[in-house]
């Protein structure tokens, strides 16, 4: 017998204090509150990262990965893109890249971002990020993104080249 007479109820008393002890413990335990999101330099780097490895491997982003891409696209940018696709318009460029090709050096995660603004403006928040791609030399190409808050996350919303002063609201240029 594992258990004597005498013992059984010091045994059930001990098991009772200890599920009431884990049940405060669950309910005093401080409560996380809401998380704020990835900066938008951050999810910009994650994007190119991810972006330019599935074009290696030979795979559309929007159509193979469409889930993915989800993630970091606002829904106007890829709603906007997908009915450029299907209206039979070959890009020259790719978008993303603002070239007609990515670069070797690129793939080896040379992604570097810094966020230059966020604002308000009326009900949305937004960002101007600055994007480098590739190390230096000939094959860099830098990047001027324009990012929202969709859904609690950071969001491309536009991309352009980047030119010398040309972070005036990216509300206003032209999108594709």
């Amino acid at each position: 017998m594992l258990i004597h007479k005498g013992n059984f109820l010091i045994v059930k008393l001990a098991a009772t204090v200890l599920v009431a002890l884990l049940a405060w413990c669950a309910t005093a335990a401080p409560r996380a509150g809401p998380v704020a999101p990835a900066a938008p330099d951050a999810v910009a780097v994650a994007f190119y990262g991810w972006y330019l490895d599935t074009l290696a491997a030979d795979q559309d982003p929007l159509s193979d990965r469409r889930e993915r891409f989800a993630v970091y696209v606002a829904r106007d940018l890829e709603a906007r893109l997908a009915q450029r696709l299907r209206s039979g318009g070959v890009p020259q460029a790719d978008y993303f890249l603002q070239a007609a090709h990515y670069h070797a050096d690129w793939l080896r995660r040379q992604v570097h971002a810094v966020t230059v603004r966020q604002r308000s403006q009326g009900r949305e928040r937004l960002a101007d990020v600055i994007v480098t791609l590739g190390a230096g030399g000939e094959s860099t190409r830098t990047l001027a993104l324009s990012m929202v808050l969709e859904d609690g996350l950071w969001k491309i919303r536009q991309v352009d080249p980047a030119r010398d002063g040309s972070l005036e609201s990216s509300a206003e240029q032209s999108v594709i």
